[in-house]
C-alpha cells in the first residue's frame, strides 16, 4: 500500500502538536504583526524616493493585510472572541513595532524589513507549520502553506531591493545598527510568536514617544522627468493619444501615494476599512505600472514620458475624508460614464491604436476601477455622516479644487516619444 495519502496526506496526523489555545496564541501575534506591517509599509511609500522600492512596498502592504485578514478569520474558528483577534497581543510588541514605524529613510525601512522583521515571520510561520497536527489544524496549516510561499518571496524582494539601497559602507553601519537595536527588542518579547524568554523591562520606546505622521509631500528619485501638466489629445492623433494615455497611467503613483493618508490617519474604522484601502492603493500602484509596462514596451525606455505634478499639489492639501470622496465618488466614479470614461479608453486601445499590450492593462484598469467605485460607496455610508446629497456636495467640492489648482500653471504639449 502506497501510504504517501493516508490521512488524506496530510502531515503529523499522529503527534499531538500544538493545542488550540497554542495554536490561538501564535496566531494573535502572528495577524497583529502582519497589520502592522501593512500600516508600516503604507506609511513609508510617501518618502520612499525610490521608485522600484515603492512599488514593492505598496504590493507587500496588501499582501500583509490579506494575511492578516485571513489569520484573525482563523483566529475567531478556534474560540477566541471577534474583539480579542482584533486586540493588541502585548504591549511590548506593539512598543517594538511603533519603533520600526519612525524607522528613517530607506535604508532604516529595508533594515528592519529585510533583516528583522520578515526573516522572523517566516521563520515563525515555517515552526507553526512543522509544529501543528495537519490533520487537526488543517485550515491553519493550508493558510501557512500559501503565505509561507508568498513571504519566501516577499523576502527575497526585500532583500534584492537592500542590496541595491545600502550600498556604502555608512549605509551598511546604519542599516546594521537600526536591525540590531529591532532585532533586541524583538527577542526582548520573546519574538514574534512570543514563545521565547520575555524581558519587558528592556523594551521601551524612544522614537515613537509620539503618533506617526504620514508625509504630506512624496519624495521621488530622478527616474522620471515631470511636467505640471500636458494638454489634452484627441483620440485621431493616435500616437499622442497612446502616450498620452500611458503617462497618465504612469501618474497614478500619486493617487497611491495620497491613499496612504487614508489609510493611516483615519482612526475607528472596521478592519474591513484598511483592507479595502490597502488594496486600493496597491491597484493605483499597479496601474502606475500599467504605465511603466506600457511606456518600456512601446519606446523602450520606461522614462519615455513624464509625471504630472499638479495632482501633488490638491491631493496632498486635502483631509483624509475629502481626498477619499474627491477620488471614489467624485474622479472614480465619473470614469464610468460612456463616453468617454474608461471604455472608451479600452475600445481606444483595441480598435484604433491596435496595441495588445495596453488593450490588456486597460482592460483590467477599467476592471479595477469599478470595484473602487464600489468599496467607495461601501466604506463611506459608514464613515461619512451625512446623506446622498451632502457626499455629493462633497465630491464636488473636491472636483472642483482640483481644476482649480490643475489651472494654475499652464499644461505643456504631450511629448511623443519615437517608437522603438
Amino acid at each position: 500500500m502506497n501510504a504517501s495519502y493516508q490521512f488524506a496526506g496530510l502531515q503529523r496526523a499522529k503527534e499531538p502538536g500544538l493545542s488550540v489555545e497554542e495554536c490561538a496564541h501564535r496566531i494573535h501575534r502572528l495577524s497583529y504583526v502582519e497589520e502592522r506591517l501593512m500600516f508600516l509599509q503604507a506609511a513609508h511609500i510617501v518618502t520612499t524616493p525610490q521608485r522600484d522600492l515603492k512599488g514593492l512596498l505598496s504590493r507587500l502592504q496588501y499582501e500583509d493585510g490579506l494575511h492578516s485578514d485571513l489569520l484573525k478569520g482563523r483566529l475567531m474558528e478556534l474560540r477566541v472572541s471577534r474583539a480579542k483577534s482584533f486586540s493588541v497581543p502585548d504591549d511590548g510588541l506593539k512598543t517594538v513595532l511603533d519603533e520600526a514605524m519612525h524607522s528613517d529613510g530607506s535604508v532604516e525601512l529595508l533594515a528592519a524589513l529585510a533583516k528583522v522583521f520578515k526573516p522572523a515571520m517566516l521563520e515563525a510561520y515555517r515552526d507553526y507549520a512543522g509544529q501543528t497536527n495537519g490533520l487537526a489544524d488543517y485550515e491553519t496549516a493550508r493558510l501557512m502553506r500559501n503565505i509561507i510561499a508568498e513571504e519566501e518571496q516577499a523576502l527575497e524582494l526585500l532583500e534584492a531591493a537592500y542590496d541595491d539601497v545600502v550600498k556604502t559602507g555608512e549605509d551598511e553601519t546604519l542599516a546594521l545598527g537600526w536591525a540590531g537595536t529591532l532585532e533586541a527588542m524583538l527577542k526582548a518579547v520573546g519574538g514574534i510568536t512570543g514563545v521565547g524568554e520575555t524581558l519587558d523591562g528592556n523594551v521601551r520606546a524612544v522614537r515613537s514617544g509620539g503618533p506617526f505622521k504620514v508625509a504630506k509631500r512624496p519624495e521621488r528619485d530622478s527616474s522620471f522627468s515631470s511636467v505640471w501638466d500636458v494638454n489634452h489629445v484627441d483620440e485621431d492623433r493616435v500616437p499622442e493619444r497612446l502616450a498620452q494615455m500611458i503617462a497618465t497611467r504612469l501618474g497614478e503613483i500619486t493617487i497611491a501615494e495620497a491613499l496612504a493618508i487614508v489609510l493611516l490617519e483615519v482612526d475607528e474604522q472596521p478592519w474591513s476599512f484598511y483592507v479595502a484601502i490597502s488594496r486600493h492603493m496597491w491597484d493605483e500602484m499597479r496601474h502606475s505600472l500599467f504605465g511603466e509596462a506600457a511606456a518600456e514596451h512601446v519606446y523602450g525606455d520606461r522614462s519615455a514620458l513624464p509625471l504630472r505634478d499638479f495632482e501633488i499639489e490638491y491631493l496632498f492639501a486635502m483631509t483624509p475624508l475629502e481626498l477619499y470622496v474627491m477620488l471614489g465618488i467624485g474622479v472614480e466614479a465619473a470614469l464610468m460614464k460612456y463616453p468617454p470614461g474608461k471604455r472608451a479608453e479600452y475600445e481606444f486601445c483595441r480598435d484604433i491604436a491596435r496595441h495588445p499590450l495596453m488593450t490588456t492593462l486597460q482592460d483590467f484598469d477599467w476592471a479595477d476601477e469599478v470595484e473602487h467605485v464600489q468599496i467607495a460607496r461601501r466604506q463611506l455610508k459608514e464613515w461619512f455622516p451625512g446623506d446622498a446629497d451632502e457626499l455629493a456636495a462633497l465630491a464636488e467640492k473636491g472636483m472642483q479644487f482640483r481644476a482649480r489648482t490643475r489651472q494654475l500653471h499652464p499644461p505643456s504639449p504631450m511629448p511623443i516619444p519615437k517608437e522603438r
